[in-house]
């Protein structure tokens, strides 16, 4: 006998809980370049993509007449799929140019793994606390245009 898989929390309470936990975890971050703290850093990332995902699969569920599936996407190419979608565009392309959401994400994941040459001259900042905030920040401004523009528009 067959199983179906019971979905037991909405894709928007996931989104929510993955937020909190990428707070909770800068909280913890003290920025040191230790292995420990490099852990941290990680893991406030991947609860951020996880956080990103959810919220492009309940964006989904919205729109899933006009759009093929996009289960089997990561975050990034799940948003470059609903900026398919007229009514939400805007909103997801300045989040996926050269100075939105998606590429800072990217690029400050990359510093984390990225061993520094101190013989280079570098113009790149190093993750710091401001830089996370900023991430994070960013990250709630996109969500909350995005609900208001889904649920009150």
């Amino acid at each position: 006998m067959v199983r179906e898989f019971e979905k037991l929390v909405e894709f928007i309470e996931l989104s929510n809980l993955y937020q909190d936990l990428a707070e909770e975890t800068l909280e913890s971050i003290n920025f040191d370049s230790s292995p420990a703290d490099n852990h941290k850093q990680i893991l406030f990332f991947i609860y951020l993509e996880n956080s990103l995902d959810s919220l492009a699969q309940n964006t989904y569920q919205i729109f899933e007449k006009e759009l093929d599936p996009i289960d089997n996407f990561n975050f990034k190419f799940k948003w470059i799929k609903l900026s398919e979608i007229k009514v939400i565009k805007n909103i997801i392309k300045s989040e996926l140019m050269i100075d939105g959401l998606i590429p800072i994400i990217e690029d400050s994941k990359e510093k984390i793994f990225s061993i520094s040459d101190a013989n280079l001259i570098s113009t790149n900042k190093s993750n710091n606390l401001k830089k996370f905030l900023l991430i994070l920040n960013k990250y709630k401004s996109f969500k909350e245009l995005l609900r208001k523009t889904l649920y009150e528009c």
